[in-house]
């Protein structure tokens, strides 16, 4: 049975971390790409939501017996098999995954162009996500 104060907890950290980046939505692009604090603090929290939203998928996946994870990305697969979301949301998260994977791995190459455009146009796929696990805990 899953943990329900485990994944609230990962939610409130969501939910922490969107607070402080959506701050920062109100720059401009000219702004954002001249300010290095600004892009710091929105890719460091950017990665610690999608962290987030692993652990909350695995947690799911491995306290429900729902298959087996090999790669970070796995758990939204079998999620989305098992009716916690559709296929076209699977793959919106599956691409959060290698975002978070080209933080991890290639810091100094992020494209501030990508970041920007997160920012401003795809936070709400987050909220669609935290909104989704809640409806299912």
């Amino acid at each position: 049975m899953v943990k329900r104060d485990v994944l609230e907890r990962k939610l409130y950290q969501i939910e922490k971390s969107l607070r402080k980046i959506q701050v920062y939505t109100s720059m401009n692009y000219d702004e954002f790409i001249s300010h290095p604090v600004a892009r710091d603090v929105v890719e460091y929290n950017l990665f610690i939501i999608i962290n987030c939203m692993i652990d909350i998928v695995n947690h799911i996946v491995a306290d429900e017996e729902l298959g087996e994870i090999d790669v970070l990305s796995d758990g939204f697969r079998i999620l989305s098999d098992h009716g916690y979301w559709t296929k076209p949301h699977a793959a919106i998260y599956i691409k959060m995954v290698a975002f978070r994977n080209m933080i991890a791995h290639q810091y100094i190459d992020v494209d501030a162009n990508v970041v920007y455009m997160i920012l401003q146009e795809k936070l709400k796929d987050v909220e669609t996500f935290k909104q989704q696990v809640i409806d299912k805990i």
